[in-house]
């Protein structure tokens, strides 16, 4: 293991691009060879798994390269403070975090696995046991935490430049440049070395590294916040939209279950609680001034929870009867066209996917 972590530490810079690579050939797979699908998911899984291994190696290198130079404790983000301070306060916290982010990297490899092996009536018994089994975590994580907004993802994230922690060797001396009289022994600089040719450039540089410097030791108020205090606590109205949030997927797979993927009762009843989560949520959030008091990482969580909705287009009943015909009807109206063709291939690989494993689309 140590080998390893040495062999990553002294690639740290490329690390990073190697997985993002990775993770970009995971998604044009599907569709290319027999059994694309499974071996696509696998590797995106392993990646993102290998890749929060990697993070806690990254984090810990820093702060030992931050001790060895004595620069002090190295800077995190808001969000791995927040993190960080309620995982070290909680055991429970910690194990539902890390089952959760297991979990969401998984479930999809999962689901196909069992769909291929077992057939869609045990994929749908999966599908509910782990929707089941992330209320249960996401509750656990709600009460751990007094009741704050859930964040994701509810892993620590990279936050540190694995190229900062290359070392760099000495660096070398610019050689002296002039002549030396035969006669006197007096060295006479050259013109190009007297007059510093690059004098305005290394000044700018400077006083951008000095500006960056400083930039980073400004104390903002999210810096000066107490990790607690990064997110609210939820009351009253608030309260019941988070709520709302964390049931709404395992309330839409139940739906399933019993009125089936075709009906339209399961999609509607998943959008209303979904809209319903959202309206609450924000309603909690306003003072008397009808001005919003969400803090940073509330209004970035907030934001995310907006851009979910869209996977509605993409669900049910509405992608089997009016989203996946219309991009059909593209896929064949594209087909015969260079460079848009490729494009349209791939998407015609997923189109199945999507109506076939639930995971793909459920932004749960």
């Amino acid at each position: 293991m140590d080998l390893y972590e040495n062999f990553l530490l002294k690639n740290a810079p490329q690390i990073t691009s190697i997985e993002s690579s990775l993770r970009s050939l995971t998604y044009i797979l599907p569709g290319r060879f027999h059994d694309a699908e499974l071996a696509s998911q696998a590797l995106y899984a392993a990646l993102n798994l290998i890749g929060i291994y990697h993070n806690s190696i990254i984090k810990q290198a820093a702060q030992a390269h931050a001790d060895e130079n004595k620069t002090g404790p190295v800077e995190e983000s808001t969000f791995n403070r927040y993190l960080q301070f309620w995982s070290s306060r909680s055991k429970l916290n910690t194990t539902a975090s890390t089952l959760l982010s297991v979990i969401s990297y998984t479930q999809v490899l999962m689901e196909m696995a069992v769909l291929k092996k077992l057939g869609p009536k045990r994929q749908w018994e999966l599908v509910a046991s782990l929707e089941a089994l992330k209320v249960l975590l996401r509750l656990t994580l709600f009460q751990t935490t007094g009741q704050r907004m859930l964040l994701y993802p509810t892993h620590l994230q990279r936050d540190v430049d694995p190229s900062t922690l290359v070392s760099t060797g000495p660096q070398p001396t610019m050689k002296e440049e002039g002549w030396v009289g035969k006669r006197t022994g007096v060295t006479v600089p050259s013109l190009s070395s007297s007059i510093d040719l690059n004098n305005g450039l290394r000044h700018k540089n400077a006083h951008n590294d000095v500006t960056d410097y400083l930039l980073s030791k400004v104390l903002t108020p999210e810096k000066l916040r107490k990790p607690e205090q990064m997110v609210q606590v939820q009351k009253n109205i608030s309260k019941i939209g988070e709520l709302l949030y964390i049931f709404r997927p395992l309330v839409y797979v139940l739906s399933i279950l019993r009125w089936g993927k075709r009906s339209w009762r399961p999609w509607i009843i998943s959008l209303v609680i979904e809209i319903l989560s959202q309206v609450t949520l924000l309603k909690g959030y306003e003072s008397k001034s009808s001005r919003n008091n969400m803090m940073a990482l509330e209004k970035q969580e907030f934001n995310r929870r907006i851009k979910l909705i869209l996977f509605n287009l993409m669900r049910g009943a509405f992608y089997l009867k009016i989203t996946r015909p219309r991009l059909e009807r593209f896929c064949n109206r594209t087909e015969s066209k260079p460079i848009v063709s490729m494009a349209a291939g791939i998407l015609r690989d997923y189109l199945p996917l999507w109506e076939k494993i639930y995971f793909y689309t459920s932004a749960s």
